[in-house]
């Protein structure tokens, strides 16, 4: 009798439901990037997880790439790049265009993640399906995700991504070449060379028209500064100074826009001339490691940097390699 009801007790048992392993313990956050409009960003936030490529593989994020073999012809002359997508684990590589006689590069995401350009906007491409079409447009993409801009021989001018119109100019003082535009789509910025006593100085503008040039203080190093980028809050900006990249608040209320605090990244982990472009978030820059010491325009690997800690990873495949811009980030996929 004593066995009998033993059994049964235990056949009972395994009909009840069992509690989860580690069911005492608080279960950790989703680390999967939201890609919430409007962006926030947490630039300098404490790491999530340690290992930086694990913390990226948890966000689900995702990268569009122009690389490359890394390999050149006998006059030297290295092969066109392709676009890729990539997670930004390094991760899940595919590519999405194959043209062995043409240049593939420079792709840019619109605010809300869902269509990327590439050619400095001449092709639009939709992130979900993949499906491509041309735009002859700007490079710099409108907060509403319907209209990129450039600024022409007569101001800047804005194209709609359905129609492929241009707007009207807005009067701007004088042409330059528009690296972003801010997230509330008040603010230009871009680099002006031999400009105010300076050799390189980073600017901002008002869209509004009759704004004027505001040059933004140069990095104490005194060296080349260049390929400004907005984040997407616009409440930050990074920008290649100081044989690095360097990161400093936005802020259009002050005189010279911003609060005169500048983090410096390492410039022997980052190599020269980074060009970032930011995550959504704000934690990341992906970035492409020129080393120091030679050109500015070899062509190089492409890696990401966490501003908490300056941890990098490379995520552009082993003997591929880009440029300048060559990059930037898609949300996770079903997004």
């Amino acid at each position: 009798m004593i066995d009998t009801l033993s059994r049964s007790s235990f056949c009972l048992l395994l009909l009840l439901p069992l509690p989860a392993l580690g069911a005492d313990k608080q279960d950790a956050p989703s680390l999967r990037a939201a890609w919430e409009m409007p962006a926030r960003c947490a630039p300098f936030d404490p790491p999530r997880v340690a290992d930086l490529k694990e913390e990226l593989r948890q966000t689900g994020y995702r990268l569009v790439l122009a690389i490359h073999p890394d390999k050149k012809d006998a006059q030297g002359k290295e092969p066109p790049r392709d676009l890729f997508l990539l997670n930004a684990d390094g991760t899940g590589l595919k590519q999405l265009t194959q043209t062995p006689e043409q240049d593939e590069r420079v792709p840019r995401t619109s605010p809300d993640g869902k269509l990327f350009t590439y050619n400095y906007g001449d092709y639009l491409v939709e992130a979900a399906t993949l499906k491509t079409r041309t735009h002859y447009g700007g490079y710099a993409w409108a907060p509403d995700g319907k209209r990129t801009l450039h600024c022409g021989k007569s101001g800047l001018v804005y194209t709609d991504i359905e129609t492929n119109k241009n707007s009207e100019p807005i009067p701007v003082p004088r042409r330059m070449s528009v690296a972003d535009l801010s997230c509330d789509g008040k603010w230009v910025i871009f680099e002006i060379r031999d400009y105010l006593g300076c050799k390189y100085t980073i600017d901002f503008l008002s869209t509004a028209a009759g704004g004027e040039i505001r040059k933004m203080p140069n990095h104490p190093a005194k060296k080349g500064e260049c390929h400004p980028g907005f984040s997407p809050d616009a409440k930050w900006m990074c920008w290649n100074a100081g044989n690095a990249l360097a990161v400093r608040a936005f802020d259009p209320s002050r005189p010279d826009g911003t609060d005169g605090k500048i983090h410096t990244l390492p410039p022997d982990s980052l190599g020269q001339d980074p060009c970032g472009r930011w995550s959504h978030c704000g934690r990341y820059i992906a970035y492409v490691k020129i080393p120091h010491g030679g050109s500015w325009k070899v062509h190089s690997p492409i890696c990401i940097v966490r501003l908490a800690d300056a941890a990098t990873v490379t995520v552009s495949p082993p003997g591929w390699l880009g440029h300048h811009w060559d990059y930037d980030w898609l949300p996770p996929e079903g997004k």
